[in-house]
């Protein structure tokens, strides 16, 4: 597994992430390709260790990305992140962009922050703006290691494109947002869940999470 520490650090995550993230969509059973519009069962997915280019795609290609923070006791993981074909990885790219700028959301407790806007928007940013709201409320944070895996691409009309993945939360365990003392300990062994998401290119090159679905417990994951 390629372990990738996100751009930048975190400051203490939210239990609530874990909450968060997994409670995104709703869907807890059947099959993803049912609920999210364009997904088929065609995907392109990211090769093995002696499949992976030596250097990870180039941010230097879109100016303007945003940085994102998120501290020193939370870590986003992606194992098999990129493929080598420039297409399928740029959306893979914007993908863990979507996932850290929402755990960034989450351990700064500041839904303003660039990053939440610039890679998510429609439907998925009025659902993750609601949750966050919630999360906030909670006064809890998470920390630990979050593992995305098993991330499968399908590229469809141009613009469009759907991905699945697998996200491991048996590493994260729940702290006070003021103090940092644990409130919770991690769950190993846990099971991961799956999510499925629709992205769109916008204008200048971005590729947006518009909407997604969560199954826990998916047989795809374990």
């Amino acid at each position: 597994m390629t372990r990738r520490r996100t751009r930048t650090a975190l400051i203490a995550a939210s239990a609530a992430t874990a909450l968060l993230l997994t409670a995104c969509g709703g869907s807890d059973n059947g099959d993803a390709s049912n609920d999210i519009p364009g997904v088929d069962e065609t995907t392109e997915e990211p090769g093995g260790p002696e499949d992976e280019p030596e250097d990870p795609p180039a941010d230097e290609g879109r100016e303007g990305r945003p940085d994102i923070d998120l501290g020193g006791n939370y870590e986003n993981v992606y194992a098999d992140e990129f493929t080598g074909d420039p297409a399928i990885d740029e959306i893979l790219l914007d993908n863990q962009g979507f996932q850290d700028a929402v755990a960034e959301a989450i351990v700064s407790y500041d839904n303003e922050r660039p990053s939440l806007r610039y890679y998510v928007a429609d439907q998925a940013l009025y659902s993750t703006l609601d949750l966050l709201e919630n999360v906030y409320q909670t006064g809890n944070s998470s920390a630990g290691v979050a593992t995305y895996f098993n991330r499968n691409v399908t590229l469809r009309e141009e613009g469009i494109a759907t991905i699945s993945f697998c996200r491991d939360f048996s590493d994260i365990y729940t702290i006070d947002f003021e103090t940092g003392e644990t409130v919770e300990e991690a769950e190993p062994g846990s099971p991961a869940s799956r999510y499925v998401a629709r992205m769109q290119q916008n204008d200048e090159g971005v590729w947006q999470t518009v909407e997604y679905e969560l199954f826990r417990e998916d047989a795809e994951c374990q």
